[in-house]
């Protein structure tokens, strides 16, 4: 993975065109990121509201087991 500052310096040598589609890109899987956050996050909501609604807990074993893990 490339730190920040050597990302900056090879960002500072493209075009301004090529720049800002990289920019663009970047920013495109920021929003990605975060929608993915979202989504995650509400569904351990769900999850969190169904345990507390019925009190009934997966175990590990079983979770693993129906997720092929």
């Amino acid at each position: 993975m490339t730190a920040f500052p050597e990302a900056l310096a090879k960002l500072e040598t493209l075009s301004e065109e090529r720049a800002a589609r990289v920019i663009s890109l970047i920013d495109d899987l920021a929003e990605l990121e975060a929608r993915e956050n979202a989504e995650d996050l509400a569904a351990a909501r769900e999850a969190l509201a169904e345990y507390h609604k019925t009190g009934e807990a997966i175990p590990l074993a079983e979770l693993e087991k129906r997720l092929g893990l």
